[in-house]
């Protein structure tokens, strides 16, 4: 078994230039490998699109999709030895206003996003500039990624709730936010099948309910978040102004999903199509 001490070792070693070279070795190296996960991930995509993309585009696409995850999981973990300063030279944000005015209100701000862009780095960054942030995510309860996430966490300052045990989670998120923090939150993987089934690319899937109950029970905010990365590791996240909650929790849901359509649309390559959000199809 890999040990943390070795896998700190080799993030500590590993110079920076060589992370993308490294990432593309890695992807090229996987990506036939990656089986039924790939199948699954080319489905989606023509799903999704149609015959609007050829399968040499849909093939072109998840290369991307691979190579970019790979290069972000290496550059997160390098985190823990770079400095602060890198972060705010290759973060750009477009729409901060918006979260900042939410964040000074101070009855919590409810960040929704999806699967795409470094939003582990995104999450530090936000930690680094002074906001006090907590993630709902499934994250292993032993060994040496589990170990490289708590590192992480203590060094920048921010909380990772287990998302095993919803009760729990949901109990803890509703303290965060009820303290004035900010929850980030993603809700394009599948919910169980009796939460909300709401349309994504024309196809109803189940939608977990979470940040809309959430910022029903503690008056926060809701923004949509999108974290894109471009060349030579520079990110860009696009904050949009705060959701004007209705009654309507579905309706609520049905816009949300509608802006993560969009960037997915936008940019095909940087969204994880690797997980089955079809399932009924």
């Amino acid at each position: 078994m890999i040990s943390k001490w070795f896998i700190e070792t080799v993030l500590k070693m590993l110079p920076f230039s060589a992370i993308e070279p490294l990432a593309k070795f890695i992807a090229l190296s996987a990506y036939f490998g990656l089986g039924k996960r790939r199948r699954f991930a080319l489905a989606n995509l023509k799903l999704a699109f149609g015959e609007k993309l050829s399968p040499k585009e849909r093939d072109k696409i998840l290369r991307k999709n691979l190579f970019l995850f790979i290069r972000g999981v290496l550059e997160t973990g390098k985190s823990l030895y770079l400095s602060p300063d890198f972060f705010s030279t290759h973060f750009v944000f477009v729409g901060e206003e918006y979260l900042k005015a939410a964040y000074l209100k101070g009855k919590g701000v409810i960040t929704v996003s999806a699967h795409m862009g470094n939003f582990p780095l995104f999450i530090i960054y936000l930690a680094l500039k002074g906001y006090r942030v907590a993630t709902i995510a499934k994250i292993p309860k032993r060994g040496p990624l589990a170990e490289l996430f708590e590192s992480l966490s203590k060094k920048f300052g921010f909380c990772f709730i287990q998302a095993r045990g919803r009760k729990k989670a949901a109990r803890e998120a509703l303290k965060h936010l009820r303290q004035g923090g900010l929850l980030f939150l993603q809700v394009d993987q599948n919910a169980p099948q009796h939460r909300a089934m709401i349309p994504f690319f024309g196809y109803s899937v189940p939608t977990p309910r979470g940040p809309v109950l959430l910022a029903k029970k503690t008056g926060a905010s809701i923004l949509p978040v999108f974290i894109l990365d471009e060349s030579n590791f520079y990110h860009r996240v696009f904050i949009e102004p705060p959701l004007k909650l209705g009654e309507n929790v579905d309706n609520n849901l049905i816009y949300l999903m509608q802006r993560i359509e969009l960037y997915a649309r936008r940019y095909p390559e940087q969204y994880w199509w690797w997980h089955r959000r079809f399932k009924k199809y």
